[in-house]
């Protein structure tokens, strides 16, 4: 099959400050220059070292073709294709290589990555989890079958979903390591976390549990929102859990960047019962549809039950206005963000759980002082006019 990113190449606000960096660009066969590169959002160019006004060339690395070598002399080197332009440069730092990784597009992945067992699947692909061959580490891998893929629209989402994922740098949202193609395949590798939000009502929280997991999530969220994009599929699946409980907001499959005009490239999309009330009726809804979502997962957690119809009067009255606010119908009466943060059971639980880390820090550094201490053989004396009666610590 021909190649899935040919000619989709794309400029882009990346968030990653400008890189500079001294390389070796190949020229001819043979030959190669040194002269200085600099990362700009996804585009390189490269100017000669000693005229640094004057470029000798530039490529855009977004869904561009890498091809990374090792040369015994120059060190570590890539191949960069994007469309008729290519380049090939030598002498990249750990950094570069991890951006050129992030947002272009590799061969190899069956020669990078071992298939360890399946632990997912959907409607164009299924999700691996593999091993890196050279670090041993594991991860997810989602892998798309192009010939699944023939609708242009499915094409334009994939591409989409790649574009947003590398935008997502946050403890909170699930990131992309880097992007693979294939003959017949897709690849995107991405962290591999342990397992989703259980709900149900075998596992109801209380409210302050519930209401950490919120907290968590909603910074996630912020962040999503804060680089333009709506999730548009917030729901229990695809929250899932680091092995020490840390919720991460996953499954970009419905995302996409806000647009006043309301013309997305799926309309109406998402999970029914997490549906905001204005996806269904209109095309011109805003950021206000992921905060419906998740306020039937937040009421989820506290009853078992996504139904609107569930009697939540057992929950204190700031818990009820919380659960009421995030789902309120009309989306200009429905809470931001912020104005769930001023919720008077979420300040008094945020409060508590900063006290609490505050004196969890204090007593580490504590335990370290009193282990250095012992390292240090330390002796102290008791203060008595009796002394010479009183043994010190160190002979006890």
């Amino acid at each position: 099959m021909e190649n899935f990113f040919d000619k989709q190449a794309y400029q882009i606000e990346t968030g990653i400050p400008i890189f500079k960096q001294i390389v070796l660009l190949k020229i001819q066969s043979n030959d190669v220059v040194r002269c200085h590169l600099k990362l700009e959002n996804t585009q390189i160019s490269l100017y000669d070292y000693c005229k640094e006004e004057l470029i000798l060339n530039t490529i855009n690395i977004a869904n561009s073709y890498l091809e990374f070598t090792l040369h015994v002399c120059m060190g570590r080197g890539v191949y960069i294709k994007q469309s008729s332009k290519q380049l090939q440069i030598f002498g990249l730092t750990p950094q570069l290589i991890q951006i050129l990784k992030l947002y272009g597009i590799q061969k190899d992945f069956a020669t990078q990555y071992t298939v360890i067992k399946e632990i997912g699947r959907g409607s164009f692909g299924k999700v691996y989890q593999v091993k890196n061959v050279q670090n041993n580490q594991l991860y997810a891998v989602k892998m798309f079958e192009k010939q699944l893929l023939l609708d242009t629209k499915y094409r334009q989402a994939i591409r989409k979903e790649i574009q947003i994922l590398r935008l997502m740098d946050h403890p909170n949202v699930l990131s992309i390591v880097e992007c693979f193609e294939s003959e017949q395949c897709i690849f995107l590798v991405e962290e591999l976390l342990d397992s989703h939000l259980q709900i149900g009502v075998d596992c109801i929280l209380k409210e302050e549990k519930a209401i950490l997991i919120l907290i968590k999530v909603l910074k996630g969220l912020e962040y999503i929102h804060s680089k333009n994009i709506l999730h548009r599929d917030i729901k229990p699946n695809n929250i899932l859990l680091r092995s020490n409980g840390e919720p991460v907001i996953s499954d970009f499959g419905f995302a996409d960047f806000y647009r006043l005009d309301g013309n997305y490239l799926f309309l109406k999309c998402g999970t029914n019962g997490y549906l905001a009330p204005e996806m269904i009726t209109t095309q011109n809804y805003n950021y206000k549809v992921d905060i419906y979502s998740l306020g039937v997962v937040f009421r989820q957690l506290l009853t078992g039950c996504a139904s609107n119809l569930f009697d939540i009067s057992t929950l204190s009255n700031d818990c009820q206005k919380l659960i009421q606010g995030m789902l309120c119908s009309n989306p200009n009466n429905r809470l931001s963000i912020n104005e769930i943060r001023q919720n008077n059971l979420i300040r008094r639980i945020l409060r508590r759980s900063q006290i609490l880390k505050a004196m969890s820090n204090i007593s580490e550094k504590a335990k370290c002082c009193f282990i250095n201490d012992q390292k240090n053989d330390v002796e102290t004396k008791s203060f008595s006019i009796y002394q010479s009666q009183i043994p010190s610590l160190k002979s006890l």
